[in-house]
């Protein structure tokens, strides 16, 4: 009996002692699974994450100055570095061109955007309207690498099978093909394209029901992303949101949240934003509030009425961005819930300034087009399926804080943008820049940080244009306070019709035809008057024409096609 009871008590110790060293090389085990995923993460390369809104305004996230509740882009922005001088192109088109190019625009293809150039422009080199086969695109680059390559929203960069997402080196694309659409179906953005065109990995498609364009962006994005776990690839993601673009609409919940907030109108909210942004130290603060942008009205002039339907067109256009904050907050929880988060670099930026245009009043057109649609702009309307508003030139202004000019002209309101990149352990977290920077610096900086290549002059047999952007890499991380220099020329260029821009140091000069300006040239210090309020030509002829002379060379250099023999033609775009 003795013997039986010692043999048990045996068995059960050395069972326990069994179980004991399994846990302990399971715990073992696992920790060196970690570690040893942890080594394959930092070897293969970090995933880079590009979050773009669509036409908005600079003050528009908490981390620039707003009132709109941004935690999740506002989270970025605290772990990691704000550029404050950062500049897109002065529309949609152009901007992502540069961006995914790494190429001035009309050298990429948009000299002008695809709907607006004129028969002398059709045909020139750069003006193809779409992104054209003389630029590689990054993510044809990093595909070859062997990156994973998704993008999901606004393609606005070419219709035919070579031209959408999938021929341009993304393996995992749901693409938006036009410049807008309506944000809950597939009704498009004008009279002239009445439905919208989608495209799934190549191959045009229906949208599902109840669909609202930020939400299912962002599902069918985390779709792709599960898709293809597992294999050891990073991945580069193209997160081309449509919000906030007109037409405003937003799921009911989010326009609740905002309603009345608005109601002490844009002057008010302007003059907040603007105080804000120097408690930021996004604006030095000596800077006076400048006044309102010409034909925007004072608040208080308004009827009760208006002013009630401008608060809620801007409570509308507030649950856009809210709403897209979330779903920036949704993305950013997957991929720390697969363990990918710390592995990933977040950029977050607008592609260009606020938008000032409003197509629902003075279009006859469009007011045809409402009328066969069914289109209720009604005050208790406004926001759903089938309405079709923007938010006018009053909030665009205020969007704008604390520049002057809109989406469209070269003005600092059109073209410079919020940008946020983040990056844990390697960009200092609270980290600010007022260095200039552009989206053209976009694709140097990634394949800088994914040690991929550019091809250089040719790829796959055909000559292209190499990268004229810069890596932000030694800016991002500290080791330098600039990428451009005192004498590096920057010149923007739009539509061929006097919208001309150049920047030399902390100098930007301007020529802008009428209706948008008055076709002289002028000379700004942008860093002392970021608003562009005191023209220094007088001042500083020498300057001027030095400046002058870069902007013409540049004209020269990239190709630029005027949309007549007239250079100084006067043109409306409707921006």
């Amino acid at each position: 009996m003795k013997n039986r009871v010692s043999k048990f008590i045996l068995l059960v110790a050395f069972s326990s002692f069994s179980l004991i060293a399994c846990s302990v090389l399971r715990k073992s085990s696992n920790a060196q699974t970690e570690t040893a995923q942890t080594e394959t993460a930092k070897k293969k390369g970090p995933n880079i994450v590009l979050l773009m809104a669509d036409d908005m305004g600079y003050s528009d996230v908490g981390a620039f100055g707003s009132e709109i509740p941004t935690p999740n882009i506002d989270s970025l922005a605290k772990g990691g570095m704000k550029l404050t001088r950062f500049y897109g192109g002065a529309a949609c088109s152009p901007s992502r061109s540069m961006l995914l190019s790494g190429v001035d625009n009309h050298q990429a293809g948009l000299g002008s955007m695809g709907e607006d150039l004129t028969d002398r422009q059709k045909g020139k080199p750069g003006y193809e309207g779409r992104l054209n086969d003389r630029v590689v695109s990054v993510a044809t680059v990093l595909k070859d690498a062997g990156y994973h390559t998704y993008m999901i929203g606004k393609w606005h960069l070419g219709h035919e099978a070579a031209h959408v997402p999938a021929g341009r080196g993304f393996s995992e694309s749901f693409a938006l093909i036009d410049g807008a659409a309506n944000h809950m179906n597939q009704r498009g953005y004008s009279p002239g394209k009445k439905v919208a065109t989608y495209n799934n990995n190549g191959k045009d498609v229906n949208l599902p029901q109840n669909f609202f364009s930020a939400d299912f962006y962002t599902n069918k994005l985390i779709e792709n992303i599960n898709k293809n776990r597992g294999d050891g690839k990073p991945f580069f993601i193209y997160a081309a949101y449509t919000s906030p673009h007109d037409p405003l609409q937003a799921p009911q919940q989010y326009i609740k949240k905002h309603m009345g907030k608005y109601d002490i109108g844009w002057d008010r909210i302007r003059e907040q934003r603007f105080q804000r942004q120097k408690q930021l130290g996004i604006i030095p603060s000596n800077l006076q509030l400048p006044p309102r942008a010409a034909g925007v009205p004072a608040w208080n002039s308004l009827t009760p009425e208006q002013r009630r339907y401008n608060s809620k067109l801007m409570a509308i256009y507030a649950g856009m961005v809210d709403n897209l904050d979330s779903n920036i907050g949704r993305l950013i929880a997957h991929l720390k819930s697969i363990g990918e988060y710390e592995n990933t670099i977040f950029v977050f930026i607008s592609d260009n300034g606020a938008a000032a245009h409003d197509f629902s009043k003075g279009h006859k057109e469009f007011e045809d087009w409402f009328k066969e649609e069914k289109i209720d702009n009604s005050y208790q309307n406004i926001g759903n399926t089938n309405s079709f508003v923007s938010y006018g030139g009053g909030w665009a202004d205020t969007s704008a804080t604390p520049f002057f000019g809109f989406k469209g002209r070269v003005y600092e309101g059109g073209i410079r943008i919020p940008a946020i990149f983040y990056y844990p352990g390697a960009i200092k977290a609270g980290a600010q820049s007022a260095a200039f920077a552009s989206v053209m610096d976009m694709m140097p900086t990634f394949l800088d940080y994914a040690g991929a290549q550019h091809p250089g002059t040719s790829y796959q047999g055909n000559p292209i244009i190499p990268m004229q952007g810069r890596s932000l890499r030694p800016l991002l991380e500290g080791t330098a306070t600039r990428i451009y220099g005192e004498n590096d020329p920057i010149g923007f260029e739009l539509f061929g019709d006097g919208n001309r821009a150049l920047f030399l140091g902390n100098w930007k000069v301007t020529k802008i035809n009428k209706p948008y300006g008055d076709n002289k040239w002028k000379l700004f210090n942008i860093v002392q008057d970021p608003r562009e309020l005191v023209d220094l030509s007088k001042q500083n002829p020498d300057q001027l024409n030095k400046m002058i002379a870069l902007y013409k060379q540049y004209e020269k250099d990239k190709g630029v096609v005027y949309r007549s023999d007239n250079e100084d033609e006067v043109f409306d775009m409707g921006l």
